[in-house]
């Protein structure tokens, strides 16, 4: 049983759900069936596209890190790949490029799964932890649209939501690998703010704790599936120099459930 969770297993299982839709479909209906959007979409359709297309780029450089395989046997098949995904004419038949798709290049890329897999170790995230993630994102979106926050840093706040949404949007692609790297992106967005996001603090406190939550979730569920260890070693405050005092009441975030009441 190949392992569907690394970079390889991810392109097979994608590659082999495109080509399992019928050849009279065009190539917009099978790549917004493949990646769950609205067939009317097509900016959001091609920019999946690339990211797969990508995907495929990341197999190939972690097969040819490999010493003692044979490389062009396992990469053989990519050349077809491209053919298959590549030109992106979204209102021609499916036919065509599904052609490329045969058995032996999907039995190739099956093996290219199987050879990651002795690596690469990657466990899925569950449904509920993606929930949990979209339902933190929302809520903080709206938290920080409503709150009193300065113009600049409520902008800053905004770009770096939609970045986390986005690479939630593209999990199906890159996996918890995608979200690592846009949280990345915004624990030094808040370091490079910590004085705004300091002085924020001070008038809307709840949207801050909201983002504090919302990046610890993504740390601790993207260090469980990639096996590594949370890209914060020390809560999310002492990053803007903040102690929160507890009281009597209770917290404004505290858990999901607690926002989503």
């Amino acid at each position: 049983m190949i392992d569907l969770d690394n970079p390889a297993g991810r392109f097979y299982n994608l590659l082999q759900q495109a080509k399992s839709r019928p050849d009279s479909h065009k190539v917009r209906e099978v790549w917004a069936h493949v990646f769950d959007e609205d067939q009317k979409d097509d900016s959001a359709i091609t920019r999946k596209v690339v990211e797969f297309y990508q995907l495929g780029e990341e197999v190939k450089q972690l097969i040819s890190m490999n010493n003692g395989v044979n490389k062009e046997l396992y990469l053989s098949s990519f050349p077809q790949v491209e053919r298959a995904i590549f030109p992106l004419n979204l209102n021609t038949t499916w036919q065509g490029q599904k052609q490329q798709l045969n058995d032996g290049v999907m039995t190739r890329l099956q093996f290219c799964s199987e050879l990651l897999s002795t690596f690469y170790k990657e466990e899925k995230l569950s449904i509920d932890e993606l929930k949990s993630i979209t339902t933190l994102i929302d809520n903080l979106f709206e938290a920080v649209l409503s709150g009193s926050l300065e113009e600049s840093i409520r902008l800053t706040l905004l770009e770096e939501i939609e970045r986390l949404r986005t690479a939630l949007s593209m999990y199906k692609i890159k996996g918890a690998k995608g979200l690592k790297q846009s949280l990345q992106s915004t624990i030094g967005m808040v370091v490079a703010n910590k004085t705004d996001l300091s002085k924020a603090s001070e008038k809307d406190k709840d949207t801050i704790e909201r983002l504090g939550l919302l990046i610890d979730k993504i740390d601790s569920f993207t260090a469980k599936a990639l096996k590594v260890h949370k890209v914060l070693s020390k809560p999310f405050q002492s990053l803007l120099g903040l102690v929160f005092q507890e009281d009597s009441t209770k917290s404004p975030v505290t858990e999901v459930d607690d926002i989503e009441a």
